[in-house]
């Protein structure tokens, strides 16, 4: 369906700008995925006058300043970067001032085996520097920590909104200890105001600008990580601790923002199980006292995922988080109006964030984002209730050329209430029956939401509707829901994608034999079990970075993280423990079922992925030709588990793409000729 406001705001933004509105009828390609972001870090100064972004072009990027007031565009500087061999590049921007800007440039430069984009790196030249630069791109100001010279310069750590000629900024001494040094942004003069140590990692500040806390490691195996409260003689008390290697794996604990009392911060937080409530919620932490307060905002039925502050007093404005769409809900009944305003002039499916707030309140700069457009900025003038476009991110991702999506409600088999998100091809009829791809989510503890999905959108392209259920053990819908995942690796939580494959074909909206299964990471696994369990119900698997052996990936895990470890214990939670629940772990692991295997599989892995070892695809594939089956594997040499090069992302598509070509052939909908919008000037 055609969005009336997008297509109006892109044909405005380009008429303003003297530009014609480029047409296109070509359907879009692999490029048109993977490339990067045209425009980024967009945020409004201090005053709310002017607007500053990163503009992205090819291999070069520069910083832009729009004057909201008078008009004219101001462009600083310009770097250049090739992905294979690096360059100079704009890390990322901050206001400290109307007038100063702050700048992260890192300069990586690969020389190669050959010359070639795919050859062995030989050597490599990196360094990092930040810089302040007055707001007309005069006056350059390399920042330093004191002593440092032209070693690496650390990072900022706190703007000091209220000090207008100095931050604070992190940095590791001679001895490698990690000290705070407050920084003069016009001189460079620098001064240490906090004596660090080898084993802190992060610092905390509040409001003012003070240093409250710090993230450190205890041990030489710097396994255990403490959170620490600075106190009042400058020495440090042990708040919480946990394993380092679990800050990715135990969402229970966030920081969110300082509050307006120096000394406190907001922090997201788990409840226990004494506390009676199930989604996490927001609440005050004292590191004086060291104690947390009790919850401030919390949703019924959905996790926090973040909060809206006052610009200038940091009070708490609004709790956000995913129902299906990204909402944030405003105590204040005038200013909740206002984001009602806001969402009203997007439409339904719209996720609306507050990126940056003028300190008055006067502008707010706002993220659109929406299934079919994968985000646009706009600047909302609160007295006069008017929205300025500023500019798309993925401008040659057009909405007319990409998928419809629409959630689907089901129930899983023993009657458990659940839902999912199906994307349909471009322009497809409500009633037709299309191929099919289920697609369950990594994790597990994560969830799908209606968003922008490039695989999904991708494969809706190539004429595939794709199924993206939540079933139990995703996250952000409460510690129950989640928990219920617990344990049920090829249990409850498979069923519950199989309930939703069988509810398409009830309702008529998939054919059973037109059904392949993806996903990535846990929906790598999830992709393999059903092909080993469900051969019947799926014609073709894909499983990108997924474990195989149960058994295996939990000796790995040990190996890794040791049996102490809160990591391995979490993982024992999840999958199970395989001294006591090992049969039940080999039976949901897919490489035992190889010799009865049906489905053609396509394994995609990273090659250096410490997450899930690629032996969990070499060892499938090695199964699965052992006995006669029909598979595929594709290993990306240096890759990780996640955040793959560009040139790697394509081979993923590309693989993707021929893959169900051969095995679930789709008729490519028609591209509609539209006008691609633009991105910010």
């Amino acid at each position: 369906m055609l969005n009336i406001r997008s297509i109006v705001a892109a044909l405005a933004a380009c008429l303003l700008l003297g530009v014609a509105a480029p047409a296109r009828a070509d359907p879009l390609s692999i490029a048109d995925f993977v490339e990067g972001p045209t425009l980024g870090s967009a945020s409004l100064s201090p005053s709310g006058r002017y607007l500053m972004w990163i503009v992205r072009t090819g291999d070069e990027s520069a910083i832009h300043i729009r004057d909201l007031e008078e008009g004219g565009v101001r462009i600083i500087g310009g770097a250049s970067a090739r992905e294979h061999f690096g360059g100079i590049y704009v890390s990322w921007i901050r206001w400290k001032t109307d007038d100063r800007l702050l700048v992260g440039m890192t300069r990586l430069e690969l020389r190669r085996v050959g010359g070639s984009e795919t050859g062995r790196v030989r050597s490599y030249v990196f360094g990092q520097s930040v810089l302040s630069i007055a707001r007309d791109g005069s006056e350059m100001v390399s920042l330093k920590a004191p002593g440092t010279g032209d070693a690496e310069p650390g990072e900022v750590l706190d703007t000091l909104r209220d000090e207008p000629d100095h931050i604070l900024m992190t940095y590791r001494d001679v001895w490698g200890g990690l000290n705070v040094a407050r920084v003069h942004i016009l001189t460079g003069e620098a001064e240490k105001v906090v004596d660090g140590h080898t084993r802190v990692l992060d610092y905390i500040t509040d409001r003012t600008g003070s240093v409250v806390g710090r993230i450190a490691y205890r041990g030489s195996t710097g396994r255990i990580l403490l959170m620490e409260a600075r106190n009042a003689d400058g020495g440090w008390s042990e708040v919480y601790r946990l394993r380092r290697d679990e800050v990715r794996n135990l969402p229970d604990y966030e920081f969110l923002s300082p509050t307006a009392e120096p000394g406190k911060i907001f922090v997201s937080v788990r409840p226990d199980a004494a506390e009676g409530e199930s989604t996490s919620g927001v609440h005050v932490f004292d590191f004086a006292t060291r104690t947390m307060g009790p919850t401030i905002w919390r949703h019924e039925r959905y996790d926090v995922s973040g909060i809206v502050i006052d610009a200038d007093t940091s009070e708490l404005l609004a709790g956000c988080y995913w129902e299906d769409i990204y909402r944030c809900d405003f105590s204040d009944r005038s200013e909740d109006a206002v984001m009602i305003g806001i969402r009203r002039f997007f439409g339904e499916g719209w996720s609306v964030s507050v990126v940056s707030q003028a300190r008055d309140g006067s502008r707010w700069l706002v993220h659109a984002s929406a299934p079919n457009n994968p985000g646009e900025y706009y600047i909302f003038d609160v007295d006069r209730r008017h929205m300025d476009f500023v500019g798309s991110v993925y401008p040659r991702l057009a909405e007319p050329l990409l998928g419809s999506m629409q959630r689907v409600d089901y129930a899983a088999h023993d009657g458990q209430p659940l839902f999912g998100y199906l994307t349909r091809p471009p322009g497809a009829a409500a009633d037709a029956s299309l191929p099919l791809v289920v697609m369950p989510h990594g994790g597990p503890e994560v969830r799908d939401v209606m968003t922008y999905d490039q695989l999904a959108q991708f494969l809706a392209t190539r004429g595939y509707q794709v199924f993206q259920p939540n079933f139990r053990g995703s996250s952000g819908l409460g510690k129950a829901f989640a928990e219920a995942g617990y344990r049920q690796w090829g249990g409850l939580m498979q069923d519950d994608v199989t309930a939703g494959v069988e509810h398409l074909v009830a309702e008529g909206l998939a054919d059973p034999g037109q059904v392949c299964i993806m996903g990535a990471s846990y929906g790598g696994y999830a992709a393999l079990q059903g092909g080993a369990a469900q051969g019947d119900l799926y014609r073709c698997v894909i499983s990108i970075s997924g474990p195989s052996d149960l058994v295996s990936i939990m000796r790995w895990e040990r190996s890794q993280a040791g049996a102490d470890s809160d990591r391995y214990d979490y993982w024992v939670k999840s999958i199970g423990d395989p001294r006591t629940d090992r049969d039940r772990m080999e039976a949901a692991s897919p490489i035992r079922r190889a010799a009865d295997w049906r489905p053609p599989v396509l394994l995609i892995h990273g090659g250096e992925d410490d997450v899930v070892p690629v032996s969990q695809s070499r060892d499938m594939d090695r199964a699965l030709r052992r006995a006669g089956k029909d598979v595929r594997l594709v290993v990306l040499e240096g890759e990780g588990h996640s955040d793959w090069s560009t040139r790697n992302n394509t081979i993923l598509l590309t693989e993707i793409e021929a893959f169900l070509g051969r095995h679930l052939p789709a008729a490519r909908p028609v591209t509609p000729a539209v006008a691609a919008a633009p991105a910010a000037p």
